[in-house]
């Protein structure tokens, strides 16, 4: 008799925290897929060799020599750790009305549109992308510092692109411009970190992923040791449990071991000109002159 009871225990055990063990496992091979997604990224090397090795494109002289090189080197140990490719391209360039249009040729008389070709034709006239030179992984900063019309511009392509909503894209923005009108250095410091930050939240780190599983595991470890020793068994049994007809029966469960709660949180965005969210298609997704994939969005100072 003893060793039934302790079998159905055991039994009513596993079944009364299956939902744990389902989280468990789930949350274990989320891990696996992760460590082995960003294995694989590591081992990754540049595939594109039709791109130029120059980033910092400062046709604007907003830097120093010191700053540029500063910025390339900062440029160039991003790009090696999140596997996209980051410039900048600064300008003094009037990119709005009608004598700009038919002076530089643009296909609008407006501002941003202006801006966006810009950007998105730099980016695929000289072939950038980590992976490809067409629609490859990557992001451009286009800064106009022509008076009246200051401005700035991300381009995204690739991976960066569908990994970006307009949210992201306007928190990016948001940190340039702490540092736009004071310190153009920082502010094209705070573009890649942002852009970087940004790729890093969607690709854990191999040591946050192996720490994670290890958690997980100790944590089950723990929960399960504490939850299903013998004499917590025979407590639940001696409480809850009935013979009828010689057969334990578990007549009902009053306890509540698992807790769950939904935390909600508004994000206040700084929004340049109300754009809605695209989630799946990735942040003012769009197709450039050349008909490569773009996403990005604009800032007028």
């Amino acid at each position: 008799m003893g060793e039934d009871l302790k079998k159905e225990a055991r039994r009513q055990y596993i079944r009364y925290f299956r939902v744990w063990f389902v989280i468990i496992g789930i949350l274990v091979l989320v891990n696996m897929g992760l460590w082995i997604y960003r294995t694989v990224l590591d081992r990754q090397t540049r595939a594109n060799q039709e791109a130029p090795v120059e980033r910092v494109y400062d046709y604007g002289d907003m830097l120093t020599e010191k700053q540029e090189e500063d910025l390339r080197v900062h440029i160039a140990r991003m790009e090696k750790r999140y596997k996209i490719d980051i410039v900048l391209v600064t300008m003094r360039q009037p990119v709005e009305g009608q004598e700009a249009q038919e002076t530089y040729g643009y296909r609008s008389v407006y501002w941003e549109q202006n801006m966006q070709d810009l950007a998105d034709d730099f980016w695929d006239e000289h072939r950038y992308g980590y992976n490809k030179g067409f629609e490859g992984d990557g992001a451009l900063l286009l800064d106009n510092r022509y008076e009246g019309q200051r401005g700035e511009h991300l381009s995204t392509s690739g991976r960066v692109e569908y990994a970006f909503d307009m949210d992201d894209i306007d928190d990016v923005l948001d940190q340039v411009d702490k540092y736009y009108d004071t310190d153009p250095y920082q502010a094209y410091i705070a573009f890649v970190d942002g852009v970087c930050r940004k790729m890093g939240h969607s690709m854990l780190s191999p040591v946050s992923l192996l720490l994670c599983l290890v958690g997980t595991l100790v944590a089950t470890l723990v929960y399960a040791a504490s939850h299903m020793s013998p004499r917590l068994a025979e407590n639940s049994i001696r409480v809850n449990t009935y013979v009828e007809g010689g057969k334990p029966e578990l007549k009902h469960k009053s306890d509540q071991f698992l807790r769950k709660s939904l935390v909600k949180r508004h994000i206040e965005t700084s929004g340049s000109s109300g754009r809605s969210s695209s989630r799946s298609g990735g942040g003012g997704h769009h197709r450039s002159s050349s008909g490569a994939s773009h996403g990005g969005g604009s800032r007028r100072h």
